[in-house]
Order: structure tokens, then C-alpha cells, then sequence
């Protein structure tokens, strides 16, 4: 007697979901083998998405059962990067038994194992399916395989045939944290910072040239200037969020700690962007300090023999000078380019819906 077929359909958001999807399929197939017997199983990943609803969320489960028709899936599965929330808490994934149905929220799961933790969401799903026991039986078994500390059932408001697995407290809050900068892959504002770093590259090769920064580099002790680097990178940091309208203000969050966490991860994301333009921009301050700046020279203005520390101290004191001035540059930087390298695609969409709806609800006003 021949083994039944059984097709499993994964989709997701571009970006970290689509890797995602993509890894899983190659070892789900063997995984769903060794769990299930007498089925032969097969993985699609298809690069179908979805545009947010108005009110900001993916209407997957409303269109699943289409989805699966239309493509022959037995299973369907669908990945994004978006932050989702239910009863306050953030939202690991939704389950429709009847649908066969999983929307995961990738960001919930954090930022280590994302391949081994969604091929066992998705194993769950099909093997609480496969046993009929009901719409509890996937909550405990994803709550169960997925391994993930405080994670609970929940079937409050929404879909009759929907099970929401939830992810309450601060450690999962704070996952949560590290999974939007993951989603968010910090560094990526770089590009979108043109100006900004062709002003602090022409300021602080100005800094290597100047040679009264080179003695007061050195008359710097180096745990001050370590301080001063900190100071500049956070002033630029700040000076971005607040410029380009990054901050989340607490009455666009729908819960207060939403708010803070929005904000704590733009910190990151910014801080750490300009954090590596802080650091590429000392690199090549220092090789060109290296080159252009003769020793017997530099010994001339700082009145002693060059030590070690001498070419990296000015290198760091010409990169903080420049980095103050790349805030100057950063006027000239495109507003919507850095908003859309600041946050997920999905983000990106959500608050630009969220904008042009507060537009309209003013012009309205207004009119009124």
C-alpha cells in the first residue's frame, strides 16, 4: 500500500522570513518524515505576500483556505517580520486547525535558532492536525516543541477557529526586542547616510591636518577621549531619531510598553549605524594619519617621542569632530530613505499607513 502525499506551503515577508522559509524547507521534508509515518512529504515556498489591512496587520487567515485551494497545499505556513500583539502581549504565532493554517511573527522568536524554532512551529501545527484532538492540543504542543519559556494558549476575541500562542513577561519582551533588531538588521541605515558621512569624512580629515588637534589629542587621556566618542556617537544618534520623526510618541502605541520597546530598538538600530560610522570613519583617519603625518613632525607639536597610542589618539579625536559634523550632513539626507533603513519592511508600511491616516484624520478636521 503506497504512502499518501501531503504538500506543505510556506510563505513569507521579504527580508529575514524569506531565509527563514527558505532554510526550513530543506529540512522539514526529513523532520515531518521521522515524526509522521506512511506520508510523503513535500515543501513549497512560494514569494507570494500580503499588503497590511488599514489597521496595520496581515489578513492571512482570512484568505488561508483560498491560498491552500489555489496552490494544492495540504498545510500552509506564513512567515513576517511584523510585531504582533494580542491581549497586551506580544504574539508568537496564530493557529487555525480547521484552516491548517500557521502565521508566525518571526520577531517573537528572537534572534538565535529562528530556522529550528519555526520547523518545529510548523511540525506542531501539522502534528496536532494529523491527530484531531482539537484546537488546545496545538497550543500545548507548540508550547511544548518550540520550547520557548511562558509561552500560553490563548483563545480570547478573534477568529472561533483561530488559537493564539502568546508570549507574556519581560524575558519574552525583551526576545521580543532582540528579534525586531534582528528583523531590522542594524547597519543597513549606512547607504542612506550619504551626506552625513561625506561631511565627517571632510571634517575629520580636516581634524588629521590640523595640528592643534594633534596636541590636544594627546594631552587627552585615553579613557576621556573614549568618553567623548561616546558622547558624539550618541548626539548623532539622537539627533537622527529626532529629526527624522524615528521617536514612537505613546499615544501611537497601542499598548505604553509597546511605545518603549519601539523605541529602545530604534536606539539600537541608530545607535548602532552610527556607532560603525564612527568606526570605519577612525579607520581610515588612522591609515591616513599613518601616511600623510611624518613622525618627527608630530613629535615637533606634542613636545615628546610618538608612542603607540599617539596616531590612534588623533585618529579618534579628528573621527569624533567629524562625526559631530556628519549631523550637519544628515539635513541633507532624505528623510523617507532613512525611515525605511531604520525599520522592517513591514514597519516601514505600518507606520507610513499610520502617518497618512493621521494626515487624513487632520485635513478632515480641519475641514469640519
Amino acid at each position: 500500500m503506497g504512502s499518501e502525499a501531503k504538500v506543505v506551503g510556506l510563505m513569507a515577508d521579504s527580508g529575514v522570513p524569506q531565509k527563514i522559509a527558505e532554510s526550513v524547507a530543506g529540512t522539514l521534508k526529513r523532520e515531518l518524515a521521522d515524526r509522521i509515518e506512511d506520508v510523503e512529504w513535500n515543501v513549497d515556498v512560494s514569494t507570494e505576500s500580503f499588503s497590511l489591512t488599514p489597521e496595520g496587520d496581515i489578513p492571512f487567515m482570512y484568505k488561508a483556505e483560498d491560498l491552500r485551494s489555489r496552490y494544492e497545499w495540504d498545510y500552509i505556513v506564513y512567515l513576517t517580520e511584523l510585531p504582533r500583539y494580542h491581549d497586551t502581549d506580544p504574539l508568537l504565532c496564530e493557529v487555525s486547525t480547521s484552516n491548517r493554517a500557521l502565521l508566525v511573527s518571526v520577531p517573537a522568536l528572537g534572534a538565535h535558532r529562528l530556522v529550528a524554532q519555526t520547523r518545529d512551529l510548523v511540525v506542531a501545527l501539522i502534528y496536532s492536525t494529523r491527530e484531531g484532538t482539537g484546537r488546545n492540543s496545538v497550543e500545548d504542543s507548540v508550547r511544548s516543541i518550540a520550547k520557548l519559556r511562558g509561552a500560553r494558549g490563548d483563545t480570547g476575541q478573534g477568529r472561533e477557529d483561530t488559537g493564539y500562542i502568546v508570549m507574556p513577561g519581560w524575558f519574552n519582551r525583551l526576545r521580543l526586542l532582540m528579534g525586531m533588531v534582528r528583523s531590522n538588521r542594524p547597519g543597513r541605515m549606512l547607504p542612506a547616510l550619504t551626506t552625513s558621512i561625506a561631511a565627517a569624512t571632510a571634517v575629520g580629515t580636516f581634524g588629521v591636518f590640523y595640528s592643534s588637534i594633534w596636541t590636544l589629542a594627546d594631552s587627552l587621556h585615553p579613557a576621556r577621549l573614549f568618553l567623548i566618542g561616546l558622547l558624539v556617537v550618541a548626539a548623532l544618534t539622537f539627533w537622527l531619531i529626532f529629526r527624522n520623526h524615528l521617536w514612537t510618541k505613546r499615544r501611537d502605541a497601542v499598548y505604553a510598553w509597546q511605545g518603549g520597546l519601539d523605541n529602545t530598538t530604534t536606539v539600537i538600530m541608530v545607535g548602532t549605524s552610527v556607532g560603525l560610522m564612527f568606526l570605519v570613519l577612525f579607520a581610515f583617519l588612522l591609515a591616513l594619519g599613518l601616511v600623510v603625518v611624518d613622525a618627527s613632525q608630530l613629535r615637533s607639536e606634542i613636545m615628546h617621542p610618538v608612542s603607540f597610542f599617539s596616531y590612534p589618539k588623533l585618529a579618534w579625536l579628528a573621527a569624533c569632530l567629524g562625526t559631530l559634523a556628519g549631523a550637519l550632513g544628515s539635513n541633507f539626507d532624505s528623510d523617507d530613505e532613512i525611515r525605511r533603513a531604520t525599520y522592517s519592511k513591514r514597519e516601514s508600511e505600518r507606520r507610513e499607513r499610520r502617518e497618512r491616516r493621521e494626515r487624513r484624520d487632520t485635513a478632515d478636521e480641519a475641514e469640519a
